[in-house]
């Protein structure tokens, strides 16, 4: 089994960047274009980090990673050297090549950079468009706390 997972992850590898996943358990049925890690889930790609119960990882023909879903207790961290935001929720999305983060459920998520917090329902960050949105599910609004100046 270890080989297994060693062949599969050397085969996520041979994108430009790495992408390094541990967890508990692994699970992928050949044909499919998917791969499943459950249990104390942690996937590293560069300075990026999710930490999570489950993540489900979907490949291309070509067998890149072309999205990751993250499912479960998510605890994540998005680093750059113009981003560095951290925080929780209950599921997220990345879409590497389009390079869009799309965070549900009871998310905070802390702007390291620029001081800033923001909780709401849905947070979706645009890394090449450079937008954040924020979203509400009617139920408690969207929430930012801001810096002020003075006193």
């Amino acid at each position: 089994m270890r080989y297994i997972i060693a062949i599969f992850l050397w085969v996520l590898t041979l994108n430009a960047s790495n992408l390094e996943i541990t967890a508990d358990n692994f699970y992928h049925k050949d044909g499919e274009r998917k791969a499943e890690f459950q249990g104390h889930v942690v996937a590293k790609e560069g300075n990026n980090l999710i930490k999570s119960d489950k993540i489900i990882i979907y490949l291309d023909k070509n067998n890149e990673a072309y999205k990751y879903e993250a499912i479960g207790k998510v605890y994540f961290e998005i680093k750059s050297s113009k981003k560095d935001v951290t925080g929780s929720c209950n599921k997220l999305i990345y879409l590497p090549e389009q390079e869009i983060y799309t965070l549900t459920g009871n998310v905070a998520m802390h702007d390291n950079l620029n001081k800033r917090d923001v909780y709401g329902d849905e947070v979706i960050l645009d890394n090449k468009k450079k937008t954040s949105i924020a979203k509400s599910n009617g139920k408690k609004p969207v929430k930012f706390l801001f810096k002020v100046k003075g006193k």
